[in-house]
């Protein structure tokens, strides 16, 4: 009986037992369970939620974990409901999971979409860079066609400019190099620079100085020997040459020289004309160009010890003079006051120098071109001239100085010079040049010729090519053609005829002032007129010359009884048709002559 009592006993207590270890086991299953969850809600987060939003997931996974641990903890009464609630949840969050994963695999397809259009955006940007590459090569190209051709147009405004007219400036030609209120001075830039026919010249330089009335061009100096032309006013020049200073009086007409070096200082004296001076240059120190040393500036550029050395005097006087802090500067022509200028002219009597040399005493610097007996005068104008044998200072310039005043209407005979550059700026007046060039010709040619003369080449006739180009060269000339007014520049080289022509339009004459340099040895040979070169020819020569007898060449040549200058053609036009037939073999005879001059020079 006891063993059957015992039994029952045995068998509840196993069954607790197991019932105990069963709710233990499934304790620890349902908390392995909990973190397994916690883990995979963690795993979801970081795998299906956009990066913005995993925190806050991963907090709500840990907010369903803490929950779920607080109903664990009231016991195990209503497991079964929180089982029942956790497989909704689970099946809540399976379902979330898979709605996740399927925004997850549509936002897959949409950010392969988006990196598809980012890498057709990064095709296209790196298309739209290539062409922007080819664009900028073909751009850099473009730039360098197009520096190629501004050269290549440069050059050939150059060979224009040398084709149409080399030997002629207009007044825009001239470039302002001083500018003040009272004055400036404007130069010609370097005629090597303006023409390379014009290399023999490239020492020499042309500028104008116009001066206010009552104004004062500063004491300086320039780095090139200058000769000058006094076109319109009065004034006084000082020159301090060799440690003497002397001062003149000069007016319309008068030349001054001043050697390299020479401090010089200029006023005009006149209360209502500016004063118009026209120059000359022969650059010594780099060739064609020229600096004007102001002496204040010159002494204030020096440093401080050696002026306080050079100067015996205190350092507050020499700034007042010299430094920046002085008194205000005032430009390179100033304004002089009335007593000022007449302090000028008095100094300019009491030296005993006038422009009225050589006949008021001895001057070495200054002369009146005007006052003296014309070389050439008729009722078409006059020519006046001075060189080294009237005027020693000249003589170590080699320069001949000359101004010809043309009537209206009238126009010099056509001539050439020997050995002289002639170098002339138009005073007043306007009319037309023309002057007769050999090299225009023959370069204009040189491009047309070398074609042909490689295909000649090819073809194996080269030597007949050049012989016949040189004999074509030796019978070929251009004339060149301008019009002229004030202001304007032109340069006739040795061996080139040349005319002016002054207009008769206008009431002025046309008047011209020229430097003619290497006039040592120059002559002037006339090719018309009383005195031309043609009528001194042999019979037998003029008849060879022209090919017709002598006396009809002498009828022609002998018809013009003027010298110098002459009747311009408009002049001419009331002449009758015997005339005008005589006029026109006088053209065809200088016009062989020229060929003929021209191919020898």
């Amino acid at each position: 009986m006891a063993i059957r009592a015992t039994i029952p006993l045995l068998f509840l207590l196993a069954s607790g037992l197991l019932f105990a270890a069963a709710v233990g086991t499934s304790s620890e299953e349902e908390s392995r369970r909990g973190e397994h969850s916690l883990r995979e809600c963690q795993q979801r987060c970081e795998r299906d939620r956009p990066r913005y939003q995993r925190a806050q997931c991963v907090q709500e996974c840990r907010d369903q974990q803490q929950q779920w641990e607080h109903e664990q903890s009231h016991g195990h009464g209503h497991r079964g409901d929180r089982e029942h609630e956790r497989e909704q949840e689970q099946g809540r969050g399976d379902r979330e999971q898979e709605q996740e994963r399927g925004r997850g695999r549509h936002g897959d397809r949409e950010q392969e979409q988006e990196q598809g259009r980012s890498r057709r955006g990064d095709r296209e940007q790196e298309q739209e860079r290539g062409r922007g590459r080819h664009g900028d090569r073909e751009q850099e190209q473009e730039q360098g066609r197009g520096r190629r051709g501004d050269r290549e147009r440069e050059r050939e405004g150059n060979q224009e400019q040398d084709s149409r007219r080399p030997y002629v400036f207009g007044p825009r030609s001239f470039r302002s190099i001083v500018r003040s209120d009272q004055g400036f001075i404007e130069a010609l830039r370097p005629f090597n620079e303006e023409s390379r026919l014009l290399r023999g010249i490239k020492n020499y330089r042309v500028t104008i100085i116009k001066a206010n009335p009552r104004s004062f061009i500063v004491p300086g100096y320039p780095d090139a020997d200058t000769i000058s032309y006094v076109v319109q006013g009065e004034g006084v020049v000082t020159l301090i040459e060799n440690g003497e200073k002397r001062s003149y009086t000069v007016r319309q007409g008068d030349v001054v020289v001043a050697p390299a070096g020479t401090i010089r200082h200029l006023a005009n004296t006149d209360g209502r004309r500016k004063l118009i001076v026209a120059n000359i240059l022969h650059t010594i120190s780099v060739p064609g160009k020229f600096q004007y040393f102001l002496g204040e500036s010159l002494v204030s550029s020096l440093s401080k010890r050696v002026q306080r050395a050079a100067f015996k005097s205190s350092d507050e006087r020499r700034e007042k003079l010299f430094g920046r802090q002085g008194r205000k500067k005032q430009g390179f022509i100033v304004r002089a006051s009335p007593e000022q200028v007449r302090e000028f002219l008095r100094h300019a009597s009491e030296g005993g120098q006038s422009h009225h040399w050589p006949f008021g005493g001895d001057s070495r610097s200054t002369y009146n071109l005007l006052e003296q007996r014309p070389t050439i005068a008729n009722r078409h104008g006059r020519l006046y001239e001075v060189d080294a044998r009237s005027f020693r200072a000249l003589g170590d310039q080699d320069v001949r100085v000359s101004f010809a005043n043309i009537t209206a209407g009238s126009m010099t005979a056509p001539y050439y010079n020997t050995q002289s550059v002639k170098i002339s700026v138009v005073l007043e007046g306007e009319g037309e040049v023309e002057i007769v060039c050999p090299h225009l010709s023959q370069d204009s040619e040189r491009h047309q010729q070398g074609q042909s003369e490689r295909e000649h080449h090819q073809r194996g006739h080269g030597s007949e090519s050049e012989s016949e180009s040189e004999q074509q060269q030796q019978e070929k000339y251009q004339t060149i053609r301008a019009r002229v007014s004030r202001g304007s520049a032109l340069v006739v080289p040795p061996g080139h005829p040349a005319v002016a022509i002054s207009s008769s339009r206008g009431s002025n004459n046309l008047q011209i002032v020229c430097f003619e340099i290497n006039a040592q040895k120059n002559e002037r040979v006339w090719l018309a007129g009383k005195n031309n070169v043609l009528g001194k020819l042999d019979r037998p020569a003029k008849e060879l010359t022209f090919g017709t007898p002598a006396r009809e060449v002498d009828e022609v040549l002998e018809a013009q009884q003027d010298e110098g200058f002459l009747a311009g053609p408009e002049q001419q036009q009331g002449q009758g048709e015997e005339e005008w037939r005589h006029r026109g073999r006088g053209e065809e005879a200088v016009e062989s002559f020229l060929r003929m001059a021209t191919s020898a020079f």
